[in-house]
């Protein structure tokens, strides 16, 4: 797994809900999240990172009552390091629920990454970029995942899954499991200060 980054945002977050502070020992810390730190006493614990799991730990937004994803299941199960599967109830809105859920366990480093299933993914692209900490892109094929990894350190892939096969769908997991979770330094400033911008770009 890659180091996280630790952004102002996030820290400020983690105290305004009144959660304990855990980081990362080998985390990124940008520059403004350790300002942050210095300015405000709250305790932080930094723990060593756990490299038993090889950090495949994953939740995916599947219903795995649908024909067509039955054999992604199994797949999945094969590979072994899937922690929760959200089920999506309700159609269109359901994904969206379940994303935000998916979402906040990545964010709060229940799980290292998340996969979500949707037959139109832009809602769920969307709906998980809102949240801080969140980098997520469409699978549309393995090149354009390897490349989302890279230059963003995504955490959170959607994949429609009516347009892919078993074999492209495991092969872009895959790579998503393989590759670090954290953005390139100069990307995650950018991202942060949109963040601290209120999501303003032109700052």
């Amino acid at each position: 797994m890659g180091r996280p980054v630790v952004t102002a945002i996030m820290l400020e977050d983690l105290r305004r809900e009144g959660a304990e502070i855990r980081l990362r020992a080998d985390a990124l810390v940008t520059p403004a999240a350790r300002d942050w730190l210095k300015e405000h006493p709250a305790p932080v614990t930094w723990e060593k990172p756990d490299r038993s799991s090889g950090g495949r730990d994953l939740a995916v937004v599947m219903d795995p009552g649908l024909p067509e994803l039955r054999s992604m299941r199994t797949m999945l199960d094969r590979a072994g390091g899937v922690v929760e599967v959200i089920e999506p109830v309700g159609g269109r809105s359901g994904i969206v629920a379940a994303t935000r859920r998916l979402c906040g366990k990545v964010a709060r480093r229940e799980v290292a990454r998340g996969v979500v299933f949707a037959q139109d993914g832009a809602s769920a692209v969307c709906i998980a970029n809102k949240h801080n900490g969140i980098r997520a892109a469409l699978g549309v094929n393995i090149p354009t995942v390897e490349e989302a990894c890279r230059e963003l350190g995504i955490n959170v892939l959607v994949i429609e899954y009516p347009s892919q096969t078993t074999y492209q769908t495991k092969q872009m997991i895959e790579r998503l499991m393989e590759a670090p979770t954290s953005p390139p330094p100069e990307t995650a400033a950018a991202i942060e200060a949109i963040e601290q911008g209120g999501g303003r770009a032109d700052r």
